[in-house]
């Protein structure tokens, strides 16, 4: 079986290659392209291959796409990859086109490359060895859109759960083997609006104080609150990782003569499991409420309130993981949670002991020329198909 597992490997390492070159170079980017050429494009593959295959759709244009069988059963690993990518950014910072999918050096370049399509591409071909090898039932795959919107979308791997996906245990397809990713911090993204009063700012009025309250210097005194506001503890899964929050985008004003009676900002809050997202909410809204007064009134609105998870290390994944790090890419992982924020949540919440990143190796994740290094492709495949064989063994 073993020699058997890295003679397919590498009978499938040029169509791999290949597929992450068509998957790059079909555009993806979340908030311009829809996800339905993506989402054809793996189930028509999967189709030439020989696998089952399905798109699952809340909305026509934007389906996910399901890989396999045993759907609802919690059976098999289940392999998971965000179809959607971020922007490419100003292009001209890129010396490999953003959606060319350039070879050079052994690198394949382009948006998407290792943020997740080589997550899709591996995932696929991993079920087809797997088919290849009388063994189709214990692995599947799960292509989900609208990841990129913020991580807590409806459309993509909340309506697959939603609809009954299921599994023993779960790797989203993120990458990097360096560390075999546990968990995630949870994360709260706070829209906070001033409303004061607008005036001109040369009138009288203005001047002896009688009209007008400036929103923008309202928000000041809050944004500058909230560098006296902590969220204390650590957890075991997150070293060096604490509670961390952000101002990160400012909107105000109307006129250059004009008193501001609106301003409003952006808080990003990064949690650890352990801390409490409804907590974090409450003192935001009472530091709002203490800074409001006769003429100035703050509004909080939540963007984003996704959890903070860390399954256990001793989980069979983790270990299985672990194991097939040190002997397939002799490299000893370490065991811990990520700072970024995933939809690693959803399945842990769902029963799924989820891996929230193991994958391709590379760099350039949400930057300019973001590549694939291809030579770890064979050895991260093996390490797919031995972990659903091994977590199939579990049952």
């Amino acid at each position: 079986m073993e020699e058997r597992i890295k003679e397919l490997t590498q009978t499938y390492n040029q169509p791999l290659i290949d597929f992450c070159q068509e998957l790059v170079r079909t555009p993806s980017v979340n908030g311009k392209d829809f996800e339905s050429a993506i989402s054809s494009l793996v189930a028509t593959r999967a189709k030439e291959l020989g696998l089952p295959q399905e798109l699952i759709a809340l909305e026509k244009d934007r389906p996910n796409v399901f890989v396999g069988t045993n759907f609802d059963k919690k059976a098999g690993l289940l392999f998971v990859a965000h179809l959607d990518t971020v922007p490419t950014g100003n292009e001209s910072k890129w010396k490999h086109k953003p959606f060319d999918a350039e070879i050079e050096d052994g690198k394949l370049f382009g948006r998407g490359a290792i943020d997740c399509k080589a997550g899709i591409a591996l995932s696929i071909y991993a079920l087809k060895i797997l088919h290849d090898l009388g063994r189709p039932d214990i692995a599947k795959f799960a292509g989900v859109v609208d990841e990129e919107s913020g991580a807590d979308s409806k459309l993509g791997a909340r309506y697959l759960l939603d609809k009954g996906l299921n599994a023993q245990a779960a790797i989203y397809a993120y990458p990097g083997i360096e560390t075999v990713t546990i968990g995630h911090r949870g994360l709260v993204r706070l829209w906070i609006e001033a409303q004061g009063e607008a005036a001109h700012t040369g009138s009288k009025s203005w001047q002896d104080g009688t009209k007008g309250a400036n929103a923008i210097e309202a928000l000041a005194r809050f944004i500058n609150g909230l560098s006296d506001f902590t969220m204390p503890g650590t957890h075991e899964a997150f070293p060096g990782y604490t509670f961390k929050h952000t101002p990160t985008i400012v909107q105000g004003g109307s006129g250059e003569s004009i008193v501001p009676d609106k301003a409003k900002v952006l808080v990003d809050a990064r949690l650890l499991p352990n801390h409490n997202n409804e907590a974090y909410i409450q003192a935001i809204r009472d530091l709002a409420k203490k800074l409001g007064g006769e003429k100035i009134k703050f509004d909080v609105q939540i963007k984003t309130n996704i959890p903070g998870v860390a399954i256990s290390p001793d989980e069979k994944i983790v270990q299985i993981l672990k194991k097939l790090d040190e002997e397939v890419m002799e490299v000893k992982p370490e065991i811990r949670g990520s700072g970024p924020a995933s939809e690693g949540y959803m399945f842990d919440k769902a029963g799924i002991p989820t891996i929230c990143g193991f994958g391709a190796e590379g760099d350039g994740v949400h930057a300019a020329d973001e590549y694939l290094k291809l030579d770890s492709l064979p050895k991260i495949l093996e390490m797919y198909v031995k972990a659903a064989i091994e977590i199939s063994a579990q049952r």
